[in-house]
């Protein structure tokens, strides 16, 4: 049974592959490699043609008001606790972000929008396990342009279940592909 929430906590941390944007990675994580600078006219550019990652004050939100990437296909690069990276994609709805995409019963998620137009959710879940007694603590923060890109990092802590408590952390960069998604 605790395979099966070690399955289920992968399914939403690989979700939860949504903070700091992909030019950014490489600060924030000190195995990326560097991003070469582009040239000033092309920062230039796409400073004027990339839209902002969210509308709205830094402060408290409703999940519904997460931001929602762009509907299509985006290809997805996420380490497990510190493993080499693994590729994948996932098709987007164009629809707000679900932190727990339908895997976990989160009774509480609070969630805010950060001064830069990205967000941070904070959940408690429960379920699996005999009679439901797992629970989980959910902390996931996003960053980008929800557009063309977009970085996730969250920490999941699970208790109740045989084995003691376990923690994983993910790290994930999405690249928006384009409209069609492939099977």
């Amino acid at each position: 049974m605790r395979g099966l929430w070690v399955s289920v906590a992968l399914g939403v941390l690989a979700l939860a592959g949504c903070s700091k944007p992909a030019d950014n990675a490489a600060a924030g994580n000190a195995a990326a490699a560097p991003v070469p600078a582009a040239p000033a006219s092309t920062v230039a550019a796409n400073a004027a043609t990339t839209p902002a990652a969210a509308s709205g004050p830094a402060g408290p939100i409703t999940v519904a008001e997460l931001p929602a990437p762009t509907a299509g296909q985006w290809s997805r690069s996420s380490s497990q606790d510190g493993a080499p990276a693994e590729a994948g994609t996932k098709c987007m709805d164009g629809k707000p972000i679900d932190p727990t995409d339908g895997v976990m019963k989160c009774p509480k998620m609070d969630a805010a929008r950060t001064v830069t137009g990205g967000f941070t959710v904070s959940a408690d879940c429960t379920g699996g396990g005999p009679g439901g007694a797992m629970q989980a603590k959910l902390q996931l923060s996003g960053e980008g342009d929800f557009k063309k890109s977009f970085t996730t990092d969250s920490t999941m802590t699970m208790t109740g279940g045989p084995g003691g408590a376990m923690t994983t952390k993910n790290h994930s960069v999405y690249s928006y592909v384009g409209p069609t998604c492939t099977k």
